[in-house]
């Protein structure tokens, strides 16, 4: 079945630090020099771990595109907690319907850990959409497709003790297909809840977004694999 997140949000919570951690730094370094009159898209900002993430490290006005009534109830109490409420707009809306209400000219753009839910199609409609409205000097940060190994991906345990439950998620990566088993288990290790789930997942390749945006002033980088850095060139 295809997932929703009021189905998987408890779980997704769970692991999204881990997925997170890792990008600090460069989300530091590449936002942390945008002032109070610069805006930063965070496109599919989920639970608000990078939208905080970003009102932490940089002074901008943040607006977060959120499409799932689940994951913006997390998001607005992240925010509300994190103490930037007024700094962070949400729109609820996704891609593409919901970049034609953004701001023409943008000094940062965030779309992590979601472009895989997204069309080819929508892909395409995000990437020209940031490529035309970024200001010059300024970059978009994305998380893409690591390309697999010959023998390909080794399914993947996540867990996570929570009182006297454990967490557990099994995931199985194929071509474009993501199979995941969410489990519950109780002190006894037996399993009081289950669910089997199945959903398509694409993300692009930076020779993708390469031919994607050959036609714009862009230079893009991957400065460590299953990220991708678009920089607008000096007009």
């Amino acid at each position: 079945m295809e997932p929703t997140y009021d189905q998987i949000a408890e779980f997704n919570e769970l692991y999204m630090p881990t997925a997170w951690d890792p990008l600090r730094d460069l989300v530091s370094d590449t936002f942390g020099d945008i002032g109070p009159d610069g805006v930063i898209i965070d496109i599919g900002a989920g639970s608000g771990l990078g939208s905080v993430l970003l009102a932490e490290v940089s002074n901008a006005e943040i607006i977060a595109l959120e499409p799932s009534t689940t994951m913006r109830s997390m998001l607005m109490a992240r925010l509300d907690q994190a103490g930037v409420l007024e700094r962070v707009t949400v729109v609820a809306d996704g891609v593409p319907e919901g970049l034609d209400g953004l701001p023409d000219r943008v000094d940062g753009v965030v779309a992590a850990h979601m472009l895989g839910h997204l069309s080819r199609p929508a892909q395409t409609s995000l990437l020209d959409w940031i490529a035309t409205s970024l200001a010059p000097g300024r970059t978009a940060l994305l998380t893409i497709e690591p390309e697999a190994p010959p023998e390909g991906f080794e399914p993947m345990v996540l867990e996570r003790t929570v009182g006297r439950h454990v967490y557990r998620t099994t995931v199985v990566v194929g071509p474009g297909r993501v199979e995941s088993l969410w489990e519950v288990v109780d002190q006894n290790q037996e399993v009081i809840r289950s669910l089997r789930t199945a959903n398509t997942w694409e993300p692009p390749q930076t020779a993708d977004i390469q031919t994607a945006l050959a036609d714009h002033p862009v230079e893009i980088t991957e400065p460590e694999p299953g990220v991708a850095l678009i920089s607008k060139l000096s007009e």
